[in-house]
């Protein structure tokens, strides 16, 4: 029999959270939830299975049959009960749950010094019917993952900008704004902050550029926490955002091709510090996604021009730009592709054409920049870059539990509010397990990426070998073994403690 020694790390980075009683608490289900998406995504009818071959079982001495589905529901309904909805901000179970993992974080040292908290919202598709009126969370919108025939629900999310250790998070439905949503993501931040007893003025808010807003600005200044925000382009001083590469200062060798420059500028109305950032590595994957973008729209224009002159060829107009500008809506394409329409002899002529003048000031005055603000008027313009790149953790995140590279989001088998938000919550507590491992996995293997991770901790695995027994009526002899290791496996697992929780 194989166990998972995934499941084994990650189980140790949560034992704090749930005992060990004689029968399972609703920790174990939330907490079972939550390695199982890391490990295995999928619905609750497999965690029983999968439960069933992992190390686990020996640990907790739990039944497999303790984690059917159902079970799974009932729990959930005893977590975040039917009145939910008119529970207060300081009754409602999840709140008071997000509020104690803080303090765990805490107390476990793995909040950054610098406290710097990156904020973000995306959204993510379900297949919850547009008959079911039970579901408000649920909303059709503009679906981040390109599935806007489906109904969405929104997430935003607060990180810590140094560990990725999640600290709280908000369920919202699907058809709100990201600038509007962060009016209630601040209020929750700053009651986190209060509850815990840290100055708010110690914090620096990192968020991207879609929720600079002036009102969101006010709302912060209020607050009274420090904030980096990623600038709109078209907001961005010309003279600053457009200066040469050579006339900003390289960063340490912390920020490898990093360049950036500072001044202070008059923004909404207040003087803050504006940054102007530009990354090597950053131009060089927006300048290979445009490239290949740039070959892919110019072939489909041709062979789109060439069927618009078939003699047998009908389309009207606005098909045809409609066509064309889902084509050029990738970024900088409207830019460097130009293209004419005519209609002559009863015929519709393309002419299309390659803007090089543009493409080179895209080259030396766009790529690889980006325009932050910030109200820590005493730093450097190394020290903002080097906070906002907080926000880069958050959306590899995204990215992961889209993906599901490293935790799946979905499938998610809900339909019902209360669900989702449980659905969310275990899923931010796997982000914030997978993030513990990651980080003490840095002891052993320095730069390790958690999709590397991963990987290693899934090839590691144990084996119960069963041998004859010695006498005639004895029972028969057992021995569990590792699989052969890598030396950089032997270090990890001596690293995160796999011997000691080997199954015997």
């Amino acid at each position: 029999m194989a166990c998972r020694p995934a499941d084994r790390c990650l189980f140790a980075a949560g034992v704090a959270l749930a005992s060990a009683p004689s029968s399972p608490s609703p920790a174990h289900y939330v907490l079972l939830a939550a390695i199982h998406r890391i490990c295995q995504p999928g619905p609750k009818t497999e965690v029983s299975d999968w439960y069933h071959g992992t190390v686990l079982q020996s640990l907790w001495h739990f039944p497999p049959e303790r984690f059917t589905s159902q079970a799974f529901w009932d729990v959930f309904e005893k977590i975040l009960p039917q009145e939910w909805i008119s529970l207060s901000f300081a009754d409602d179970p999840l709140e008071h749950a997000q509020l104690r993992l803080l303090a765990l974080w805490k107390e476990k040292q793995g909040m950054g010094h610098r406290r710097l908290l990156a904020y973000d919202t995306t959204n993510f598709y379900t297949y919850i019917a547009s008959t079911n009126t039970r579901n408000e969370l649920a909303q059709r919108g503009h679906n981040k993952q390109g599935r806007h025939n489906l109904r969405q629900v929104g997430l935003s999310y607060v990180l810590d900008g140094e560990s990725g250790l999640s600290l709280c998070h908000h369920v919202d439905p699907g058809d709100g704004a990201d600038a509007e949503e962060f009016s209630t993501a601040l209020s929750r931040i700053t009651r986190l902050l209060d509850h815990h007893q840290i100055a708010r003025d110690t914090v620096t808010l990192v968020f991207d550029k879609g929720t600079a807003a002036l009102a969101n600005t006010v709302e912060l200044e209020e607050a009274r926490v420090g904030w980096i925000s990623a600038l709109p382009w078209n907001q961005a001083p010309a003279e600053l955002r457009e200066r040469a590469v050579e006339q900003l200062l390289p960063c340490s060798s912390q920020q490898p091709g990093v360049r950036a420059a500072a001044e202070k500028l008059l923004v909404h109305g207040k003087e803050y510090v504006c940054v102007v950032k530009y990354s090597a590595s950053f131009a060089g994957e927006q300048l290979h996604s445009l490239t290949t973008s740039v070959s892919q729209v110019l072939q489909y224009l041709r062979r789109f021009s060439m069927e618009l002159n078939k003699p047998k060829a009908r389309w009207d107009e606005n098909k045809i730009r409609s066509k064309i500008q889902r084509w050029l809506s990738g970024q900088f394409l409207t830019d460097v592709i130009h293209y004419d329409l005519q209609r002559r002899d009863d015929r519709w002529h393309l002419q299309f054409d390659f803007n090089t003048a543009a493409w080179q000031r895209l080259l030396t005055h766009r790529l690889g920049r980006t325009v932050l603000l910030t109200n820590r008027m005493d730093w450097t313009a190394e020290q903002v870059a080097a906070g906002y790149s907080g926000q880069q953790s958050i959306e590899r995140v995204f990215r992961g539990l889209q993906d599901g590279e490293w935790l799946g989001w979905g499938p998610m088998h809900h339909w019902t509010d209360r669900k989702i938000r449980i659905h969310a919550f275990y899923c931010m507590l796997g982000i914030s397990l997978l993030q513990y491992v990651h980080k003490q996995a840095q002891v052993a293997w320095e730069g390790i990426s958690v999709e590397q991770l991963l990987e290693e901790l899934r090839q590691i695995q144990q084996f119960v070998l069963l041998y004859p027994a010695q006498g005639e009526k004895g029972p028969n002899r057992v021995c569990t073994v590792l699989s052969k290791q890598t030396l950089a496996q032997q270090s990890l697992a001596q690293t995160l403690g796999l011997e000691q929780l080997r199954s015997t």
